[in-house]
């Protein structure tokens, strides 16, 4: 696996400040580990998150989800699917917000811990599954999902950085729409009148993922990636 320049100075910088070999850290590079896993922290929306294995890696489409909660101006907020926490911090430290992290993987809730201590941000976590929710929940002006969604045919053709990544946020069923065939109906009951719903979604997904949605009562828009992608659905509920 070829490096690029900004990598090989990464990696450079990361070996001087942690005493590591450089060689060692290159090797791992170019037997397909992710770059992120070997420094340790990635960031998002301007904010450094631990990441390791057994956590999903932040991706900068996501941060369009903090963008919506921002416009919102929402009191309380459901970052479900939370992983390293990198949305539901990130909107804790834009907003004023009372966050609350649901996750189902312990692995991933360790770096959770961690990265809410590294933010210095007050965030409740919650053990559970978002689609048999066992914990009681209040109703939130805002709930926010970055759910795996990759296709079975996407798992079998993976880039080799990626299946370094925890399947269980990858994976979403063999067209990849399990989580939002269960999401929208299980938790809008969770959410406020006036409330916003946003997910994330994989490539070409956004039109059925927006039909569930409606189906749910809603009246869901489409936004973009930087990339062009219809990325994130949303809306409001009336």
């Amino acid at each position: 696996m070829e490096m690029n320049r900004n990598e090989q100075r990464w990696l450079r910088e990361y070996a001087e400040k942690n005493n590591e070999n450089l060689e060692t850290l290159i090797k791992r590079r170019k037997n397909g580990e992710p770059l992120q896993y070997i420094l340790g922290e990635w960031e998002f929306y301007g904010y450094n998150f631990k990441v390791g294995k057994g956590v999903l890696i932040p991706r900068p489409e996501t941060e369009f989800l903090v963008d919506l909660a921002k416009e919102h101006k929402p009191n309380i907020v459901y970052d479900l699917c939370a992983g390293s926490g990198c949305v539901g911090i990130a909107v804790a430290k834009e907003t004023r917000s009372k966050v609350t992290a649901v996750e189902k993987s312990s692995t991933a809730i360790e770096y959770l811990r961690h990265n809410i201590k590294l933010n210095n941000v007050e965030i409740e976590i919650i053990q559970d599954d978002i689609l048999n929710p066992a914990a009681n929940y209040e109703k939130a002006d805002c709930i926010l999902i970055n759910p795996p969604y990759l296709t079975e045919s996407e798992m079998n053709e993976l880039q080799t950085e990626v299946t370094h990544e925890p399947e269980m946020a990858l994976y979403g069923g063999e067209d990849g729409l399990d989580f939002y065939r269960g999401v929208f109906e299980l938790w809008k009951g969770y959410l406020k009148q006036g409330g916003l719903f946003a997910v994330e979604v994989g490539c070409e997904q956004a039109r059925e993922v927006a039909k569930l949605m409606k189906a749910s009562g809603f009246s869901p828009q489409i936004k973009k990636d930087y990339s062009g992608i219809e990325r994130i659905i949303y809306a409001v509920k009336m």
